[in-house]
C-alpha cells in the first residue's frame, strides 16, 4: 500500500506538472455542407480541433467536417457499448442467449459475487459492478496512465476477469454505470459465439452494415490520431482488449451515419427499446431513451476518451438521427442534441 501511495503521489505530481499546455481552436479547414457547416459556427460553443459531424433523414445524409471529412477516424468511447449492446440484442433473438442468462455460465468467474449477474442487469447498468476495478495495483495503475495522458485500459481479458471475480455486486438492481461490466458482458458474447470480440463486431454489425472504416484496435497499427485533453493536451490512444466491448471502437461519421440509418429502418432495434429506469432516463441494452418536447423521444448514447468525445442519437418519430465526434475531450452533448432537434 506505500508503494500506491508513493506512485499517486507522483502521479499527481507529474500530472499537474503538465496539465493545460494551451486550449485549442476549431480547424478552419471546412468539408462537407455549406448549411451544416453554418449550424457548426452559430452552436458549437467548446475547444475543439477536428470536428465531424452527420445528419441522416429521409433519404439524405448530411456531413460538416472541420479539419477532417466524414471519413476522419475518432475514438468512439462508450458507444462502443451500445454497440455491444446490438450484439446481445441479436444474440437473444437468435436464441443463442437470453437476457436473464447468469454471466457466469458463459465466463469462468468462479463462483464470484458478479457470475450471478444477468445479462440484462450487465446491459442496464444494474449489476452492482463499480464504473472500473477498485484493486489497489490495476486501480494504480489506470491512474497513472490517465494523468500522464496514457491508456487507462490496458488489461487483457485475463485481467478482466479478475478484477470482476475480485469486484463487489452490493449495488445490484441500483444505477451505476459501469465500464467493468460493459467489458464483461462484451467478452462473454465472445466467448459464448467462440471468437474475439474484435471478430464478432466485425462479423455481425461492421460487415452487415457496410461500416469499412470501424475498426477495434489491437496495436497502435489501428488506433485513431493522438486526441486532446481539454486543455489541449495531447493524448495517447486508448488500446483495449479486455475492455474493447466497453469503450476500445474507432470510427468515423460515415460510418456511424450508416448505422444511425440501419438502425432508423428498425434493424437491431432489440437493444433501442427501454426496459428499466436510469437515473432520470430509460435504459435499453445500454441505449439511453430520453424525453423530448411533443411526447417524441430521444435515444442515445454517448462516449469519451482521454482525447476524444463522441454522440450518436435518434429521434425514431421523426427519423432523424445526428452523429458528433470530436477529438477534444470536451463534451459534446448539449450540441448534438440541438442539432438534432434542429429544424
Amino acid at each position: 500500500m506505500k508503494l500506491i501511495a508513493v506512485l499517486l503521489a507522483v502521479a499527481l505530481a507529474v500530472g499537474g506538472w503538465l496539465i493545460r499546455p494551451g486550449a485549442l481552436d476549431l480547424a478552419e479547414s471546412r468539408t462537407g455542407d455549406a448549411e451544416l457547416q453554418r449550424f457548426v459556427d452559430d452552436h458549437y460553443e467548446g475547444p475543439g480541433h477536428r470536428l465531424s459531424v452527420a445528419v441522416v433523414e429521409d433519404s439524405t445524409t448530411r456531413y460538416a467536417g472541420r479539419g477532417t471529412d466524414e471519413h476522419g477516424s475518432f475514438e468512439i468511447g462508450s458507444i462502443s457499448k451500445a454497440l455491444t449492446g446490438i450484439l446481445l440484442g441479436e444474440a437473444v433473438r437468435r436464441g443463442e442467449v437470453k437476457l436473464d442468462q447468469q454471466v457466469g455460465s458463459l465466463l469462468p468467474l468462479d463462483g464470484s459475487d458478479v457470475a450471478t449477474a444477468t445479462l440484462e442487469d450487465l446491459a442496464t447498468h444494474q449489476s452492482g459492478l463499480p464504473n472500473t476495478t477498485r484493486k489497489p495495483l490495476p486501480a494504480a495503475r489506470s491512474l497513472l496512465a490517465s494523468l500522464s495522458a496514457g491508456n487507462p485500459y490496458p488489461f487483457s481479458v485475463d485481467q478482466l476477469l479478475d478484477q470482476a471475480r475480485s469486484a463487489s455486486t452490493s449495488g445490484r438492481g441500483k444505477s451505476t454505470y459501469s465500464n467493468l461490466g460493459g467489458a464483461l458482458l462484451g467478452q462473454a458474447l465472445a466467448q459464448q459465439a467462440g471468437k474475439s470480440y474484435p471478430e464478432l463486431l466485425q462479423e455481425q454489425i461492421f460487415q452487415p452494415v457496410g461500416m469499412k472504416e470501424s475498426r477495434t484496435p489491437v496495436s497502435d497499427a489501428g488506433a485513431a490520431p493522438d486526441g486532446y485533453g481539454s486543455g489541449g493536451r495531447q493524448q495517447a490512444p486508448w488500446i483495449q482488449t479486455g475492455y474493447a466491448p466497453a469503450g476500445g471502437v474507432v470510427s468515423t461519421a460515415s460510418d456511424l451515419a450508416l448505422l444511425a440509418r440501419t438502425l432508423l429502418s428498425g434493424k437491431y432495434v432489440e437493444a433501442l427499446a427501454p426496459r428499466r429506469d436510469f437515473d432520470e432516463d430509460r435504459v435499453g441494452l445500454f441505449w439511453l431513451t430520453t424525453p423530448l418536447p411533443d411526447n417524441r423521444s430521444m435515444v442515445w448514447h454517448n462516449g469519451g476518451t482521454g482525447g476524444y468525445r463522441s454522440f450518436i442519437a435518434l429521434d425514431l418519430e421523426r427519423r432523424r438521427a445526428v452523429v458528433v465526434l470530436s477529438d477534444v475531450a470536451v463534451p459534446v452533448d448539449d450540441f448534438a442534441t440541438e442539432l438534432l432537434e434542429a429544424q
